[in-house]
């Protein structure tokens, strides 16, 4: 079986790097001990110094470790006391978030949006419609539509929600594959905008650790929700930490851009002018497909080509919206030839689809 489903690119290479750099640590009682819940001081500042932007300093304060970037989103849900309440998200969203929002009866409304990300126009008329908490987003390489959301939309929305007091939770875990970094809604607002860095994708999955960016309000309640949680891992934040300062994750950062690339240049081979999108360095694509297509048959056919992909069920907010589309995942697979293969067979699936009517 083929599988595209999943989009943790780890690359060969790292598992020597991970034990060499495992070998290379001092040794330190604290690694074994109960850590402060929301990280070390010097690990918190080691994250402080990478989170920093050109005119956007961002100081150890502000800075909490959790353990990855699915426990420091629900850390944010309790510290912000999300649970019962609604938040907007954009129309088809992160499925992660989805499920976490549903464990804790979060009402997610879908709000449209475009090329540039959500549409500010859009999310000021559902707040005043609508009791909205919060928004969460992926401004940075969109799970799973691969949009960039542009400076001045970022400021827009920044501009909507201070308007109605709404949180932002700004999800930051493809955003290493951008070469140009711009700042996150936690910069750009820091009195309402969380931010989350994971390492499950730079790293990998395994390294179980994710920065955190909060407002100053909410830090109390955030530690307390870090500890209920299960606080910060001593060891992986103490290897990010060195990382960091000898250049390690920035190589490896620079070396999973590239592979990408290399990724990327396989989809163009394979699909051609067949409509998706994606990014130069992204590690998954968007097939948008055609409205009323049979997701289900669709997959049903895909499997028995040998071929595993997610469709835009998995990601939808509304089922009543639907925005039929296949996401592709390229981070899995190291062989070009198998995920051309893949590739083709999902192609050939496509093409057989029917068109839709065209107007005489």
């Amino acid at each position: 079986m083929i599988d595209l489903r999943y989009n943790y690119p780890v690359l060969p290479e790292q598992h020597e790097q991970f034990r060499a750099a495992l070998a290379a640590l001092p040794p330190a009682p604290d690694y074994l001990d109960t850590a402060p819940p929301d990280g070390y001081p010097a690990d918190r500042q080691a994250a402080a110094t990478w989170l920093a932007l050109p005119d956007y300093p961002v100081e150890a304060a502000q800075v909490q470790l959790g353990t990855g970037g699915h426990q420091a989103l629900l850390a944010v849900a309790l510290a912000a006391r999300l649970a019962g309440r609604t938040v907007v998200a954009d129309a088809v969203t992160y499925n992660g978030f989805l499920s976490l929002a549903a464990q804790l009866s979060i009402t997610v409304l879908p709000c449209p949006m475009d090329a540039d990300g959500m549409l500010p126009a859009a999310l000021d008329e559902l707040c005043r419609r609508q009791s909205v908490r919060a928004v969460y987003l992926m401004p940075t390489l969109h799970n799973p539509l691969t949009t960039v959301m542009p400076l001045a939309r970022r400021q827009e929305l920044v501009a909507v929600a201070r308007q109605h007091d709404l949180l932002l939770l700004d999800d930051g875990a493809y955003g290493f594959l951008e070469p140009r970094e711009l700042p996150s809604l936690a910069h750009l607002a820091p009195e309402r905008g969380f931010f989350v860095y994971s390492m499950s994708k730079p790293v990998g999955p395994g390294l179980k650790l994710a920065y955190l960016l909060a407002p100053a309000a909410y830090r109390p309640a955030l530690t307390d929700a870090m500890r209920a949680s299960s606080g910060s891992a001593v060891l992986f934040a103490r290897l990010a930490s060195r990382w960091l300062a000898d250049g390690t994750l920035a190589r490896l950062i620079a070396r999973k851009q590239e592979v990408a690339r290399q990724r990327q240049a396989v989809v163009q081979r394979v699909l051609g002018t067949l409509p998706y999108l994606t990014r130069p360095a992204s590690f998954h694509i968007w097939l948008p497909l055609p409205a009323g297509t049979d997701l289900p048959a669709l997959l049903t056919r895909l499997q028995a080509q040998g071929v595993e992909v997610l469709s835009s069920a998995s990601y939808q907010v509304s089922p009543e919206q639907p925005q039929p589309g296949l996401r592709l995942a390229l981070g899995a697979i190291h062989d070009e030839a198998e995920l051309a293969e893949g590739l083709r067979r999902v192609a050939r699936e496509l093409a057989a689809l029917p068109q839709p009517a065209t107007a005489p």
